[in-house]
């Protein structure tokens, strides 16, 4: 879900930036407050390891689909496993999602749409940021190939 787009690239600038933004307060705020500029000091560096973590999931974790089951993974920020019999209809194209669709696309520099929106015949439920639970009916993807997903979901029903 990530090659064909600028995710990591913005993750890696956001790391800059945060990088760059704590040695400059860092040196500032030492000869004010010392406690505080150490207090953010830890927290810059947790947030540069969260956003190397969101990174590293994003690489290795792509959509995959095995034993007629769908795994989603949007970084630290939500997944979703889903059984493939469980989806009532795919709509293929480039359209916009509704408010209650949870959309699994990676950040870039232009505005994207979904290549595909999935309906559920039942609810399924999703993990979000710091494991909330929300009940999702319709998913929203982009994929790098999504002619190869086509073709896993459909090998997938003719087996079904």
């Amino acid at each position: 879900m990530h090659h064909k787009t600028s995710a990591i690239a913005m993750n890696i600038m956001l790391i800059h930036a945060v990088a760059i933004e704590t040695i400059g307060l860092h040196w500032w705020l030492h000869s004010k407050i010392p406690v505080l500029s150490f207090i953010l000091l830890v927290l810059n560096v947790y947030s540069i390891l969260l956003v190397l973590a969101e990174i590293q999931i994003t690489r290795l974790h792509p959509v995959e689909v095995k034993n007629a089951e769908m795994h989603i993974a949007q970084g630290l920020r939500q997944r979703l496993i889903l059984s493939l019999s469980n989806i009532d209809r795919i709509e293929w194209g480039e359209k916009k999602p509704n408010k209650d669709t949870m959309v699994f696309m990676q950040k870039d520099f232009e505005e994207i749409h979904p290549q595909l929106i999935l309906f559920l015949k039942e609810p399924v439920e999703a993990t979000q940021f710091m494991g909330r639970k929300e009940e999702v009916f319709k998913v929203a993807m982009r994929v790098d190939d999504p002619e190869k997903l086509k073709g896993l979901l459909n090998q997938n029903e003719e087996s079904a």
